[in-house]
Formats: structure tokens, C-alpha cells, sequence
């Protein structure tokens, strides 16, 4: 599902403080010898739109690249429409059509005939969006045990392991160009509670068990993969490019070898394999390149040396380990048909 889209698309409009757009500006001022203070810099501020269920949508007036009057659109669509986002659609341009349409009629702008003509043929920036596919667990807590098992054994290409903030596991999290984001959906919604008319739903009991894997794709990225406008996105764009992001995710197929396993390791990697598995940081000790020729045949036998194992206490406590297999989650088809399931069907004429 498209998650979060941030996008600018041509609009005829009165840009300034008679605008549609015109919620206020922020000024910075600075000391002038004549009239006492000058203004140094003024950025518009963004314009909350009611949504369906919602305002998590802001607008502002903005330029296209060739000086064309356009508006700057950001926020998460499904929760707009139909107020949750558990699930929701893959069609990026339905839902940009639809947000241009619904936005437009809410704030009594007029779109032209050349702006609907550009938007008919996709021809609106992209500079940020969110691709979002859930995995089933049956319960919270076993998709909760999932993420932690994930954080323990994965490591992001180029990148190094996930860090944790809160409950949530990012890999690439300061990334300028994409990253990924784990979390267990059921935990979300206890925080931010779905509206009204759907706490007693049968959705909540659905999302509990879901975990949510968000792959944010900023303008840099979306450039280099040829993606930066509407136009290049076809029905199978987003979940394509969710997998193809999801293989740089390296998941190592073991955390500990068996003793008898012990004999198939090269008697010089003996050591390396005692200090990663007793929590030792391996970058830390061997050079860049010893420490990835290492890694390279670990790799053979299943062992990251990558992912940072915890240090080993001296109980004699042996730990249960519980293999998660996790299956994608399908929209329900209950949920079809109704208003808390969003399908754009916005035409351009």
C-alpha cells in the first residue's frame, strides 16, 4: 500500500495572502540601522485539509520547475480517506488524483484545463513516498518476539544493523535516500486509536498480530530509480519496489552453530566465530577488509558476523528459541466494499 505521499502538481491559483493555500507565514527578522528590524527570511505555513476522517494532510502554494503556479500536497492518504491505514491502496495515481480532486473542491479552487491535462498524462513530482506491506503473526506478542528476532539477525546492506527507537526498528533511519522501519502494528494502536466507528470493528483484532514493514523512498532515490513523477508508476510499481528494497536486507540463516557443526569451520576462523558469538564487535578488533574477508566465508555456514550477537551471561539458563514464520497479510475481505477501504476511482477528463 502507498503509505505516505509527498508530491507537487501544477495549479492555477492567487498565491499570497488572499490565496486558497494562505495559512499564515513564519518571518525571521534581524536588526536594521534605519527602521529598526529588516526581514531576513518569511516561509509560508502548510495548510491542514479535512479529510474524510482526518486533517493529516497539509497543502501549500509552490512553483512547478518551469515558474508554473503549483501546490505542494504531503501526508498519508489512506488515513485520510478512510481513516485508518492497515491496509490501503497500491494505485499511487488513483490516490493523487483523488487528493488533487477532494482538495480542490474542499478549498474551492478551480484546477484549469492544462493543469488537468498534466495530471491526466502523471505529470506531478514526487518527492517522497512511503511503500508499507504487513506480515500476520496471530498475536501481538509473537509479532512483537518477530522485530526483536529481526534486530538480532538482519543487517542492512551498506548500512549495519537496525536500531531501536522505542518499540520501533529502523535500518537506515537517518538515510537521506531510503530506509526501512519495523513495527508492530497492534502496539500503533494502542497508542493512536482508530476512530470511533471502527474500535468496534473486527479490525483491531486483525492489526494485532500484524507486522508493518515501511519502506520510505525520499526524492534522491526516487530520481536514481527513474520514479520522481507519476507518469513512470504503473499498478505494480510500489510492491515491486518493496521487494526489490526488502533483498537488501540480510538475514542471517543461523545465530549459533552446533558444537558438531564446529568441525566444517576452517581452524583460522575458530576464533573469529568464539569472539562474535560471545558479543565481541568484530569491526572494533579486525581491519575492513580481514573483517568482510571474514564475514564472506561465515557466510557460507550461515553466520553473519555482521549482526552483533549479545554477550553471553554466566547462568546456566539455556534459551528457548521459537522459529516466527510470518505470512503477508491480505486485506480482508470483509473490509472490501465499505467505507474504511479506500479504491481511487478518480478520472481527469
Amino acid at each position: 500500500m502507498i503509505d505516505w505521499l509527498t508530491f507537487r502538481a501544477p495549479l492555477v491559483h492567487e498565491v499570497g495572502q488572499r490565496g486558497p493555500f494562505w495559512n499564515g507565514s513564519i518571518v525571521s527578522t534581524i536588526p536594521d540601522p534605519e527602521s529598526g528590524e529588516a526581514i531576513e527570511w518569511e516561509t509560508l505555513k502548510r495548510l491542514p485539509v479535512e479529510g474524510s476522517y482526518s486533517n493529516r494532510i497539509t497543502v501549500q502554494s509552490t512553483t512547478m520547475g518551469d515558474g508554473r503556479p503549483a501546490i505542494w500536497v504531503s501526508g498519508c492518504p489512506a488515513k485520510w480517506f478512510q481513516g485508518h491505514n492497515v491496509h490501503g491502496s497500491d494505485d499511487l495515481s488513483g490516490l493523487v488524483l483523488e487528493m488533487l480532486a477532494r482538495i480542490c473542491e474542499g478549498l474551492r479552487v478551480t484546477p484549469s484545463a492544462s493543469d488537468l491535462e498534466a495530471w491526466a498524462v502523471g505529470g506531478i513530482d514526487l518527492t517522497r513516498v512511503d511503500c508499507t506491506y504487513s506480515w500476520c503473526f496471530g498475536t501481538l506478542p509473537r509479532a512483537q518476539a518477530a522485530i526483536r528476532s529481526l534486530a538480532a539477525t538482519a543487517h542492512l546492506r551498506h548500512r549495519g544493523p537496525g536500531v531501536f527507537k522505542g518499540d520501533t526498528l529502523y535500518f537506515g533511519k537517518n538515510s537521506t535516500r531510503w530506509s526501512l522501519k519495523v513495527y508492530a502494528k497492534g502496539h500503533e494502536l494502542k497508542a493512536r486509536p482508530l476512530p470511533l466507528d471502527l474500535v468496534e470493528s473486527s479490525l483491531p483484532g486483525h492489526a494485532a498480530g500484524l507486522v508493518r514493514i515501511e519502506a520510505c523512498l525520499r526524492s534522491k532515490v526516487l530520481k536514481d530509480r527513474g520514479l520522481s513523477t507519476v507518469a513512470e508508476w504503473s499498478d505494480t510499481t510500489a510492491s515491486d519496489l518493496h521487494h526489490s528494497l526488502m533483498e537488501c536486507l540480510q538475514v542471517s540463516e543461523a545465530t549459533m552453530l552446533d558444537v558438531h557443526d564446529l568441525d566444517q569451520l576452517p581452524r583460522h576462523l575458530l576464533p573469529v566465530y568464539q569472539l562474535w558469538r560471545d558479543g565481541h564487535d568484530l569491526r572494533a578488533i579486525y581491519t575492513r577488509p580481514t573483517f568482510y574477508r571474514h564475514r564472506a566465508a561465515l557466510l557460507k555456514v550461515g553466520i553473519d558476523i555482521a549482526v552483533k550477537q549479545a554477550r553471553a551471561d554466566d547462568s546456566n539458563v539455556v534459551p528457548l528459541r521459537t522459529v516466527l514464520v510470518g505470512q503477508p497479510a491480505a486485506v480482508p475481505d470483509w473490509l472490501v466494499g465499505t467505507p474504511w477501504y479506500f479504491e481511487p476511482r478518480a478520472k481527469v477528463a
